[in-house]
């Protein structure tokens, strides 16, 4: 090979590119790399753990506090004391202090599995190192247990804790909770109800507190359930509201309508060959929409807010807005609504029995509007055909009936919306009556609504 050729011999006869690093090093790159990518994995894994950690600790804060406020306070106590020979021993009694106060943390959602690992590390820790004191945690976790689960079951907090206060002293000789740890004090009866004294008032105290919240929490809930009920009670009223104010309006609007409707049609008809018929039924429709107007602003002055008393005379206001309201329809009141169907082309005859003007005036507005309602379908769907009502009070029973003749044979119904029938079979259901409409033999439509004024709502 010549000087210049891109390939050497090595000195072990292979051949190889020029600046190609030997096996050796290529290796070692290798193992290099692979240590770096198991230390990212590593720190990878580190930085997970890191964060699942926290992310279990991010929602109890105050335990961790006070989880390492205890343990900062039992080693303080603990270096007053003389330490054991040997770094191991002083570590193990670090740890086994440490080791009662870490599982706090999770006082709040695991109270038994606590009480059983701080009992652990308590015990042991008194058994080994007697000079340490970390009774707190015990304490910290039995009133745990008693806040934060039920009763039957938190019973056993207060035997545990007893009983965890109480081995040490018998395997000792002395209970150094209550004593310092340099005097011995034999383990007598007095000793043990002091004990069982103590965890009972922790348990007492924890139960007391939970019983407290969970009245609080049984208080908001039916305060919540109160509003609840409350919107849904507001919404009905409105709703009912709505729906009366919506009967009425029907029933002011497609009266008065209805007949001026019908009297239009009639003057039209009558209007090229007798002109003192078509100014009558002018005049008519007149009268029908003033008085059309005159029952919708005393229904707008019902709905509206009543002006002040003392400044109602003061105002100097004459006009519509300072009349009073027209008073409500009554029984008495059915000879105007006759007559305006008698001035549509709609005979009326009008019959009443009993002591109708003895009932309550709300059963009385029922019937009015019942009847008025009634007239006005026989204008719009009948036109000019006699009509017959009757009005019979007997027995505490009101019965309504209105009945009309056939149609002409040419007749074309005016369309409806089913309004009418619905809003007087409210009406009558308001007083646990009913309402029953039904066709006759002879071609024309029947009415009869009762009302039961004794069961009214």
């Amino acid at each position: 090979m010549t000087e210049g050729s891109w390939w050497r011999h090595g000195t072990d006869g292979a051949v190889r590119s020029v600046g190609e690093p030997p096996r050796s090093s290529r290796a070692s790159l290798r193992s290099s790399r692979v240590s770096a990518g198991s230390v990212r994995a590593w720190a990878g894994s580190l930085r997970a753990s890191a964060v699942a950690l926290r992310r279990r600790l991010a929602g109890r804060p105050a335990d961790v506090l006070a989880a390492a406020l205890l343990a900062g306070v039992a080693v303080l106590l603990r270096l007053d004391q003389p330490w054991p020979d040997g770094v191991g021993p002083s570590a193990a009694a670090v740890a086994l202090l440490v080791g009662a106060c870490l599982p706090l943390v999770w006082r709040r959602s695991r109270p038994g599995l606590v009480l059983a690992a701080t009992a652990a590390c308590y015990v042991t820790g008194e058994l080994l190192d007697p000079v340490g004191d970390n009774a707190q945690t015990v304490f910290l976790a039995c009133y745990s247990v008693a806040r934060h689960t039920s009763a039957p079951r938190s019973l056993l907090a207060p035997v545990a804790l007893t009983t965890v206060l109480l081995v040490p002293e018998v395997a000792d000789g002395r209970l150094n909770v209550l004593s310092s740890a340099d005097t011995a004090v034999p383990l007598g009866l007095a000793d043990c109800l002091v004990a069982a004294a103590m965890a009972a008032a922790v348990w007492l105290l924890g139960a007391s507190r939970r019983r407290l919240y969970a009245d609080a929490a049984r208080l908001r809930d039916l305060a919540e359930r109160l509003r609840a009920e409350q919107r849904v009670s507001a919404r009905r009223a409105v709703a009912a509201e709505r729906a009366r104010i919506a009967r009425d309006l029907h029933d002011l609007v497609a009266h008065h309508v209805s007949a001026i409707a019908l009297q239009a049609h009639a003057v039209t008809v009558v209007l090229p060959d007798d002109t003192r018929a078509a100014g009558q039924g002018v005049a008519a429709i007149s009268e029908a929409a003033d008085t059309a107007l005159d029952e919708m602003r005393g229904l707008v002055q019902l709905l509206a807010d009543p002006p002040p008393e003392s400044g109602a005379e003061g105002a100097g206001g004459t006009g519509p807005a300072a009349a009073a309201p027209l008073p409500q329809p009554s029984l008495r009141h059915l000879e105007r609504l006759t007559g305006e169907s008698e001035a549509a082309g709609c005979p009326v005859t009008l019959t009443v029995t009993g002591p109708v003007a003895e009932l309550p005036p709300a059963v009385q507005v029922s019937a009015y509007r019942v009847v008025q309602e009634a007239l006005s379908n026989v204008r719009k769907h009948a036109g000019a055909v006699p009509v017959r009502v009757g009005v019979a009070c007997r027995e505490g029973r009101l019965t309504v009936t209105v009945e009309n003749d056939a149609p002409a044979a040419d007749r074309r119904p005016m369309p409806g919306s089913g309004l009418g029938l619905i809003g007087m079979r409210e009406r009558a259901a308001l007083f646990g009556g009913t309402l029953r409409a039904e066709p006759v033999p002879d071609g024309g439509w029947r009415v009869v609504a009762t009302f039961r004024p004794e069961d009214g709502r």
